[in-house]
């Protein structure tokens, strides 16, 4: 049986998830995608006369303040646009009885522990950008008991500014390959994630609470650029092998804002709503660096 065709509210579609989730689901649902020109999460108190111009059933938020330094420099637009048009946002759904799913972050915990979070980790964040989408989770869940908070990690995909572009374009430029090797995290295809949202719009619209959506396995921001040079080599995206020198996270001067270390989520919840677990992030590296290539 085919999946219903749903009437979907995407804020944040310019951005590089909103652009591949807009790929992904326009052929197959109704998508509303208005700008920050006429729907800005930066003015909350205006948020609930311009959702009533829409006929949506389903409202998935991917917008935010997502830079931790922007939000450090800018903690009321943080507070505003991560905590409070959220609750907003979720209020209207309960009103008009609409699915609502909040795009969250790994960034909600305070990276001391060694071992995969799950949803029930308490979530202890360490920066503004943390505080501001921790309060922003609570708002959503608040306001609409039938919300999904589903947190995210560490995106790559088609849409680029992503680590993979990154490091390829270093790679060909010739510069220096030094990447942070004690920070770390469990990256994500966007293209999984567009699926695994999907699913839970039109499948499992019981799901609520907190639900962590990344692949399986650990990778430091070294592992991760490590693994597009060989990957890259290997589908021909770089001409030969390369290698990263590591850098301490303690030691780099270049962020304002305080990065929590551990930030790896446990996927286990995801896995039994999709009847199989994520595959390993290596593997999904491999996948959209052979598109990249032209050989997927």
């Amino acid at each position: 049986m085919a999946s219903p065709r749903r009437r979907i509210l995407l804020l944040g579609g310019s951005g590089r998830l909103g652009r591949v989730l807009t790929s992904a689901w326009h052929d197959r649902h109704d998508l509303f995608l208005p700008g920050r020109a006429q729907l800005d999460l930066a003015e909350p108190d205006h948020l609930s006369s311009t959702l009533a111009e829409f006929d949506f059933d389903t409202l998935v938020n991917t917008a935010g303040l997502t830079s931790p330094d922007a939000c450090e420099d800018n903690p009321d637009l943080a507070q505003r646009v991560n905590a409070e048009s959220p609750g907003v946002l979720a209020r209207v759904c309960t009103g008009r009885g609409a699915r609502m799913i909040h795009l969250s972050t790994d960034y909600v915990f305070a990276g001391d522990c060694s071992a995969p979070l799950d949803e029930t980790t308490p979530a202890v964040p360490v920066n503004t950008y943390g505080r501001s989408k921790l309060a922003g989770e609570e708002a959503v869940l608040a306001a609409c008991s039938d919300a999904l908070v589903a947190r995210v990690s560490w995106l790559f995909g088609e849409a680029g500014g992503d680590v993979p572009s990154a490091v390829l374009e270093r790679a060909r430029r010739g510069d220096a390959l030094d990447f942070i090797e004690d920070k770390c995290s469990a990256p994500t295809w966007t293209t999984e994630l567009a699926d695994w949202l999907e699913r839970l719009i039109t499948d499992h619209r019981e799901v609520t609470g907190v639900l962590h959506l990344c692949h399986s396995g650990a990778a430091s921001w070294r592992d991760f650029a490590q693994a597009v040079l060989d990957l890259g080599h290997e589908v021909g995206l770089l001409p030969e092998p390369m290698s990263t020198q590591g850098r301490r996270l303690a030691k780099f001067t270049g962020f304002r804002a305080v990065r929590p270390p551990w930030t790896v989520m446990d996927n286990t919840r995801l896995a039994s709503l999709l009847g199989a677990s994520p595959r390993p992030w290596q593997e999904a590296l491999r996948l959209h660096l052979q598109r990249l290539a032209g050989r997927g």
